[in-house]
C-alpha cells in the first residue's frame, strides 16, 4: 500500500522556512514543470537545481535533498493552485 504524501503549501510572497527545501512549481511554455532549492544548512551548502524539469522528476529530487541533508520538510511553493496534480501529494495550507 502507497501512502500519500502531504506538502505545505507557500505562495511566491511567502516567507519560506529556512530549514526546508523548496519545490517551486510553475508553467514555462504551457507545461508545468518544477525547479528545486535548500538554504545552507550543516551538511551541505545552499544549492538548486534551477530549470524546469517535469514536476516528478523535481519532486523526487527535492525529496532526496531532503532526505540526504537532513532538512526538516520539503515544502511546495505554487502561486497557481491549478497546476498542482493530486497524484503528486496532498497540499496543506501552511
Amino acid at each position: 500500500m502507497r501512502q500519500t504524501a502531504h506538502f505545505r503549501r507557500f505562495s511566491s510572497t511567502d516567507p519560506i522556512p529556512n530549514d526546508a527545501v523548496r519545490l517551486r512549481i510553475f508553467q514555462d511554455s504551457y507545461k508545468t514543470v518544477a525547479e528545486v532549492e535548500w538554504p545552507t544548512n550543516a551538511l551541505t551548502d545552499a544549492g538548486d537545481y534551477f530549470y524546469a524539469t517535469p514536476v516528478e522528476i523535481a519532486l523526487e529530487r527535492a525529496l532526496d535533498v531532503q532526505q540526504n541533508y537532513k532538512f526538516r520538510e520539503m515544502v511546495v511553493v505554487i502561486d497557481d493552485i491549478k497546476l498542482w496534480d493530486e497524484t503528486w501529494g496532498v497540499l496543506l495550507t501552511k
